[in-house]
């Protein structure tokens, strides 16, 4: 048997070596062998780190949604306990004010249907503070966030998902502050001005002593204006030039006209002044129809509190009071405040990541009692912010963004020093 192989093997190498095509042959067959082979481990290989990077991914998605899952429970749990305790606070101290209004349950009920939202609106920043800090503390608890690190996955991308949540619930607090609470306030105002204070006090219809700049060189000054009728009483009109008085307008009457979209003065008479002050007096005593900047509204908005104002509203009521060359610096820093403090949600949420990381070394209660002294904190930065904006100390836009950026530092900073 052995001798026949040998002889065999002998046979094929005489073959090999005269034969140009079997050698051909041999070759094209070991060489296409390999190739086969190497695609064959290649695919192999790419097949199973394919799916370990698929697996990964999906793990990382997997988590995003566990954390998310868990923020949400807590938040929606913190909110109602918030409501809760808004509306049992809010109960005990106005029942007195609904016995003696003698208000009926059902006047009651859509009291606290207005009053609903605007308890939400505080309620949010508070919420999501506290679903932070306990859905992190929580997973510290249960030794999760350390098999999170040890995994590869850091603190800073544990914190996009919550991050991303504060950044839409910063956005849909305007939206949902400025179309349902400012109107809802407006009605729950009015319920306690026609029902809780029928019997003390009735809403204002009579303003005395107004005074307004309608354009740089005009200035409107109205004894008596009544908001029934929009009739004023012993009206006032003076033009300047240089500063220079160059006419004066004195009527007994104006009375707004919708159609025209003008006011009516009756029973008036106007003063020329020349550049050497002489005096020129000429009396109408027909009614004349006079265009001014000044609208009825104007006149009762300037007692209204800015909170009570939609964006719109308050930015077209600034526009007015610049085109009249009044100093809008007060209705700039609420107006630019409706915008900064919504990102409240935002930046709790981002003080609330470090503050309970901090929890692994701390007890229990700190991170939790830290974030709320913290938000009590930016809130009074927040108003004292308005303050200087108010008293002309800082620009309307950076007295109301002061806050938010000294608290977006700062929170930043304390997430950078959250190591891994």
């Amino acid at each position: 048997m052995l001798i026949f192989k040998e002889k065999q093997n002998d046979f094929l190498r005489i073959i090999y070596k005269n034969n140009s095509i079997f050698r051909y042959l041999h070759h094209s067959i070991n060489g296409n062998i390999a190739k086969i082979t190497k695609t064959f481990k290649r695919k192999a290989w790419n097949k199973c780190t394919g799916s370990f990077r698929f697996r990964r991914m999906i793990g990382l998605k997997l988590l995003d949604r566990y954390i998310i899952t868990k923020f949400l429970i807590i938040f929606l749990l913190s909110l109602i306990t918030f409501l809760a305790i808004f509306h049992i606070v809010d109960v005990i101290e106005k029942i007195d004010k609904f016995l003696k209004s003698q208000m009926s349950l059902t006047d009651v009920g859509w009291y606290y249907y207005y009053q609903f939202p605007y308890f939400i609106d505080i309620a949010i920043p508070m919420s999501l503070l506290l679903a932070t800090v306990f859905t992190i503390g929580m997973l510290g608890k249960n030794n999760e966030l350390g098999a999170i690190k040890a995994s590869g996955i850091s603190l800073y991308r544990l914190s996009i998902p919550l991050l991303l949540i504060g950044f839409l619930f910063s956005v849909g607090t305007y939206f949902f502050e400025d179309a349902v609470v400012i109107p809802a306030s407006r009605k729950r105002i009015d319920i306690e001005q026609n029902q809780m204070k029928r019997h003390k006090q009735r809403k204002k219809t009579v303003y005395n002593n107004i005074m307004f700049q309608d354009s740089p060189t005009c200035n409107i000054v109205i004894s008596k204006y009544d908001t029934k009728n929009y009739t004023g009483n012993t009206i006032t009109i003076q033009q300047t030039r240089n500063n220079i008085l160059t006419q004066r307008i004195d009527a007994r009457k104006m009375v707004w006209n919708p159609d025209q979209n003008a006011w009516l003065l009756s029973d008036f008479k106007i003063r020329q002044f020349n550049a050497e002050g002489h005096e020129t007096v000429s009396s109408i005593f027909t009614d004349s129809l006079f265009q001014f900047n000044l609208r009825p509204q104007d006149v009762t908005q300037t007692s209204l509190d800015p909170e009570s104002m939609r964006f719109r509203e308050l930015s077209d009521f600034i526009k007015r009071l610049q085109e009249s060359g009044n100093d809008p610096r007060k209705w700039k820093v609420n107006l630019y405040f409706k915008l900064a403090f919504p990102f409240t949600n935002f930046i709790v949420i981002l003080f609330g990541l470090p503050l309970a990381a901090m929890r692994e070394q701390k007890s229990i209660s700190f991170g939790a009692g830290m974030s709320l002294l913290v938000i009590f904190i930016y809130y009074g930065f927040i108003k004292f912010g308005q303050v200087m904006g108010y008293r002309g100390l800082l620009s309307p836009m950076l007295s109301v963004w002061l806050g938010n950026i000294v608290f977006l530092a700062g929170g930043a900073y304390l997430l950078y020093k959250i190591r891994q």
